[in-house]
């Protein structure tokens, strides 16, 4: 006999923001891979679509390109936890990672992390992280580094204080973080893992220029330097250990940004679970395993 899902094809909802109604430069990869599968794909506008009527129009929403979520987190969990269909990372874990106060939580798990101190309200003291030259002020709900600003120490702890004052008084949280000299030097490394699995990597120019340099794409990220780049088992343990430390969930796909501390040892920078680039151009293959990930899940909605 055949099934309602035998009749009509799977159907995914691609969601991104306004500025980017088709995804990003990468995404076509993704849609090609899902549409040679026979699987019916669309892009949609979080902030203009109804998430109740998500379930006319689709099977599951996988979440790509949202990144004006900052502007309004509520606003985008709200209509993430209304979806009226699967959403792709699941609602527990946008919430947690949409905040940066979740590398506390790689911190007690004991994950090799870039040390965070977060500032949530006008009169918290914060001491600036021992033994370091510079350091980076951004708010915690962020991305694409929209509001993050490197200070040196020795000079500029006042406007990294008025900074932080001006993150807190916008009403989000600020995060203090030592800068790592080796980001400069080319140390930055994504490592993208697809359906639980480390698919790729790639190296990440420096974007917190001192000249205060870089070209922003929309208004929602700055334009980064990509290249492929082979990672080594030190390097992965790292990426697995901060993937274990989140919050237990069926993940579709997360990124893992490290950095090299002072001893050339991987730290996680970031990691990215709601809606990072993944870079599918660079590793051929990579758009056709999120696709087979994504028809997995689909068929047995």
């Amino acid at each position: 006999m055949t099934s309602a899902r035998d009749a009509q094809p799977i159907r995914v909802g691609l969601a991104t923001c306004a500025a980017l109604p088709n995804g990003d430069e990468d995404e076509w990869l993704l849609a090609t891979a899902l549409n040679d599968r026979g699987l019916d794909t669309e892009w949609v506008v979080w902030s203009a679509s109804e998430p109740a009527a998500m379930g006319e129009r689709f099977d599951v929403v996988v979440i790509r390109s949202t990144w004006d979520y900052v502007d309004d987190r509520e606003a985008f969990l709200a209509w993430v936890e209304a979806c009226s269909v699967p959403v792709l990372n699941p609602t527990s874990i946008v919430r947690w990672n949409s905040n940066k106060a979740y590398m506390l939580d790689l911190l007690a798990a004991g994950v090799p992390t870039v040390p965070a101190h977060i500032v949530a309200t006008l009169d918290q003291d914060w001491s600036v992280p021992h033994g370091c030259e510079e350091i980076v002020v951004k708010p915690a709900v962020g991305a694409g580094s929209r509001g993050a600003q490197r200070f040196r120490v020795a000079d500029e702890i006042d406007a990294a204080r008025h900074h932080a004052g001006t993150i807190v008084d916008s009403g989000d949280s600020a995060v203090v973080q030592p800068y790592l000299a080796s980001v400069d030097s080319g140390s930055e490394t994504a490592l993208i893992h697809i359906d639980g699995q480390f698919s790729h990597s790639v190296s990440k120019g420096p974007l917190l220029r001192r000249d205060g340099g870089g070209e922003w794409v929309e208004g929602l990220y700055l334009a980064e330097d990509i290249d492929h780049r082979e990672v080594g088992e030190q390097q992965l343990v790292v990426a697995r250990a901060a993937l274990e430390a989140a919050p237990p969930a069926d993940v579709l796909y997360a990124r893992v940004d490290l950095v090299d501390d002072d001893n050339g040892a991987p730290m996680v920078l970031e990691l990215e679970l709601i809606e990072p680039s993944l870079f599918f151009s660079f590793d051929e293959g990579s758009a056709q395993k999120m696709a087979d990930a994504i028809v997995a899940r689909a068929t047995t909605v």
